[in-house]
């Protein structure tokens, strides 16, 4: 939800809310991706989300809303397009067993890094800081968020400042998105420091679109657009990140103007309705991977019985949840799978509320009311 002065601003090419990340879902300006314009930084946004971020090092043990942060300051060697294709980020190319950055086995890669790529302090991005990356997830005293693929490398080796190779064990299919979401950072920034506790882990340094500029606790953290990005520069110069835990002084705010875009948990449904006819401000319904579920427990004697589950399902009024929980907003499905997700099946059996059916199923399976059974009780008495 944007206030119309950003309406147009560039979406970046990730994975839109389910990456789920506040400041790339909003799409600030971050057109340092590749493929959009490059246009002077201009303005500042005020972006109100519900919690408050505070793992600035994307390497440690940290949450959905960090990674918001974590987009805009730093890079990855090469990102995910909408359509799943890669694009290049830090690399000169994204490696490939058809241009031979990996090998046919999938354990050699090699990659190439872009020249003249600098961190936020000036400092040249070498492969050293690449190799520093892949270890530091090795690392056992380190508290990695993710080690998986990465415990899979067994050597790496820095062939000048842009070339770097490594072995690894064995092929590992989802390494090329791992490594998509695997941020590069400063190997300089942990000189003699424990990396659990350095300095950076409050005062991040990056190669991204965006440079940490200061943090207020409990309030907000800015963001000013990085003049030196190697890619196409954002289009927003200052970018602040406010926290609101009350969803509804956050909606009251972005309504008034004091904050112009929700991101990362959007507005509540009760509050659709009329934000969609407020002036000046764009609305969008954007779908997500959210699940919500009633599992059964099938060690249940009752529950084990597949027509009473059946029965069950029958007896639920999914659209009615829908109106007075969501208001109508999302759209009905026979599947945990996204409606978007290129796995979908639209060709699903249709769920149909119908419980006397259901009741039927019962009886058939040999259930009855608890009524019935006590008056066939007292009968035989």
């Amino acid at each position: 939800m944007t206030n119309t002065p950003f309406k147009d601003l560039t979406h970046p090419s990730r994975r839109g809310f389910l990456g789920m990340t506040m400041l790339t879902a909003a799409g600030l300006g971050l057109s340092g991706l590749p493929g959009a314009a490059r246009a002077q930084a201009t303005g500042q946004v005020i972006v109100g989300i519900s919690q408050e971020p505070t793992v600035f090092n994307p390497h440690l043990l940290h949450i959905e809303v960090d990674e918001g942060i974590h987009w805009a300051i730093f890079d990855p060697l090469f990102s995910v397009e909408p359509d799943g294709s890669f694009a290049p980020r830090l690399v000169t190319e994204v490696p490939s067993i058809e241009n031979g950055g990996i090998s046919e086995d999938g354990t050699e890669w090699k990659i190439t890094l872009k020249e003249g790529v600098t961190w936020h302090d000036g400092t040249p991005l070498t492969a050293e800081d690449v190799k520093f990356t892949l270890e530091l997830q090795k690392d056992p005293d380190f508290r990695a968020a993710r080690r998986t693929g990465h415990e899979l490398i067994e050597e790496i080796t820095v062939v000048s400042d842009t070339e770097l190779t490594w072995k690894m064990s064995s092929a590992f299919a989802p390494y090329m998105a791992i490594l998509s979401w695997t941020f590069i950072v400063p190997k300089h920034a942990f000189d003699g420091v424990d990396p659990n506790e350095a300095p950076f882990n409050q005062s991040p340094i990056g190669t991204g679109p965006y440079k940490w500029d200061s943090r207020a606790p409990g309030d907000n953290i800015q963001l000013v657009a990085n003049p030196d990005y190697h890619g196409d520069g954002a289009s927003i110069e200052r970018i602040v990140v406010k926290y609101v835990p009350d969803l509804t002084v956050l909606y009251t705010q972005f309504k008034t103007g004091d904050i112009d875009v929700i991101a990362l948990q959007g507005i509540s449904p009760d509050h659709y309705a009329e934000a969609s006819t407020l002036e000046g401000k764009t609305v969008e319904l954007v779908p997500v991977g959210t699940v919500e579920t009633l599992s059964l427990n099938l060690g249940n004697p009752v529950l084990a019985d597949k027509a009473v589950r059946e029965a069950l399902y029958l007896g639920v009024d999914k659209t009615t949840i829908l109106e007075a929980l969501y208001y109508g907003l999302p759209t009905p499905t026979e599947t945990y799978m996204p409606q978007q997700s290129f796995y979908y099946n639209p060709d699903l059996p249709e769920h149909v509320y119908d419980p006397e059916a259901g009741k039927a199923l019962l009886d058939e399976a040999g259930w009855v009311p608890e009524a019935t059974a006590s008056a066939r009780r007292t009968a035989s008495a």
